[in-house]
């Protein structure tokens, strides 16, 4: 039996070649940005995996405030929970979600595209938008416990940020119908996520999960053309994120 070289097996298993299968589509790949890994991430974890991260972060953070008398203390959990909530430079869970919500968008603007995915990622951006602002009320309240200058002066705003902080990963009953999670304006990460694994049980051809050699090495061209970069350098073009 004749065996390939070291070299051609490995280009297969990196999925570079396509000696064992095709390459995923571009819209399957952005899907994987949003799920299952990209390189610019601290973990090169997907960015919904990241926005998830950081949420639970932020919820051990509050309820370590919540449970301490120490003012100096409280201020820093809460300061390293704002951190975790909304970050630039670290992905927050408000810049992670937005990420994951602008791969959706791109799956859906990609030459393959279903009209399944088509359908669901404006639907999906828009069902962020709770996410969103539950981060920016963290950063608010996050200011007044910075200012206090007691633990029973910061308490208010340490309970609410808890809240918050545990709304932005299970979602909320914010219209007391005695479900959490049941209209877009409760929804958490939780609820998120499930909304993203229903479209991708719905995709015909299935989804699959998209190799690592893929996730890394799409890159968008000046033109605007997505395409490969089959030096596999995992190098951004453009900016690409």
């Amino acid at each position: 039996m004749r065996h390939l070289p070291t070299s051609v097996a490995l280009l297969c298993v990196l999925g570079m070649t396509g000696c064992t299968s095709r390459p995923p589509t571009i819209a399957h790949v952005h899907i994987g940005h949003a799920i299952t890994g990209v390189h610019v991430t601290p973990n090169q974890e997907g960015y919904l995996v990241t926005a998830e991260r950081r949420g639970r972060e932020a919820v051990e953070l509050m309820k370590l405030a919540a449970a301490s008398n120490d003012l100096a203390q409280i201020k820093k959990n809460v300061a390293a929970a704002v951190h975790a909530s909304d970050s630039e430079e670290d992905f927050g869970v408000k810049q992670a979600i937005v990420m994951a919500a602008n791969h959706i968008t791109f799956a859906a603007t990609s030459d393959d595209a279903t009209v399944n995915v088509q359908h669901a990622a404006p639907v999906f951006a828009s069902d962020i938008t709770r996410v969103v602002e539950r981060c920016e009320l963290i950063v608010l309240l996050g200011k007044d416990v910075a200012v206090s200058t007691s633990a029973k002066d910061a308490r208010p705003s340490v309970v609410e940020m808890g809240k918050l902080t545990d709304a932005n990963m299970e979602g909320e009953d914010s219209n007391g119908d005695g479900v959490v999670g049941s209209a877009p304006s409760e929804y958490g990460l939780a609820q998120l996520r499930k909304e993203l694994e229903a479209m991708i049980a719905r995709e015909s051809p299935p989804y699959q999960t998209v190799p690592q050699w893929y996730l890394f090495n799409l890159v968008r061209l000046p033109n605007g053309k997505w395409v490969f970069d089959k030096l596999g350098r995992g190098g951004n073009i453009d900016g690409y994120k």
